[in-house]
């Protein structure tokens, strides 16, 4: 199996592209669609203050390190939810990866920021948990007071919809009603492999909680 830029060994097939690439050339590809998608949908401007939501997993990493490297100033931010060791653990991996990239993450408990927790939260409002978890998010997302243009929020991308003709789960650009700050999914077109592969292979590897919520 040969990269199809260079011919030299391949670490990964695309069946997309039909086509295989090496771990440099493939590190490229997801640059290049992620840019490719920023410009298509008019998601960032050059100078815009960006807040990545981490979520300690593959994707809400991947788009951080890539947009830092398409020299953005981007920062993270992380919400401790109480979900037992999966949030501990989610947590650590998200602090690990700031560190290790000299980077600014922002963090908040639920708990000790909020008083309270997911858990809490969801017996409380007799919700499902997911269905709390949710809520959390949105608000703490979203709401104004992080001086940030723009927030990139992979995984919850739908809690911020405005508009019924966007109303789909993937769509890469939505624009809610003022004061609330845009959100953006530049990583919305390479699939789940290709996101862990990306996070084996990049020169310093991305270590990412594997059962992300």
């Amino acid at each position: 199996m040969k990269c199809r830029v260079c011919r030299g060994p391949a670490i990964i097939d695309i069946r997309r592209h039909n086509a295989n690439f090496c771990s440099e050339h493939f590190l490229k590809l997801c640059r290049d669609q992620t840019a490719k998608a920023i410009a298509q949908f008019d998601m960032l401007q050059p100078g815009d203050r960006v807040l990545v939501a981490v979520s300690g997993g593959k994707d809400s990493l991947a788009v951080w390190d890539i947009l830092n490297e398409l020299g953005y100033d981007a920062e993270g931010f992380y919400v401790g939810l109480g979900i037992g060791e999966y949030s501990d653990v989610s947590a650590e991996y998200a602090t690990r990866f700031a560190h290790a990239r000299n980077l600014t993450l922002h963090t908040e408990d639920l708990l000790r920021d909020h008083g309270f927790d997911v858990p809490h939260g969801s017996r409380a409002a007799k919700r499902a948990p997911c269905s709390a978890c949710g809520l959390t998010k949105r608000h703490l997302f979203v709401v104004p007071g992080l001086s940030a243009q723009t927030i990139i929020a992979q995984q919850y991308i739908n809690f911020v919809v405005r508009n019924l003709d966007l109303t789909g789960r993937q769509h890469a650009h939505l624009d809610p009603r003022k004061p609330l700050v845009k959100s953006r999914q530049p990583l919305g077109e390479p699939p789940a492999r290709q996101g862990s592969a990306r996070a084996d292979h990049e020169r310093t590897p991305v270590d990412f909680h594997a059962q992300d919520h």
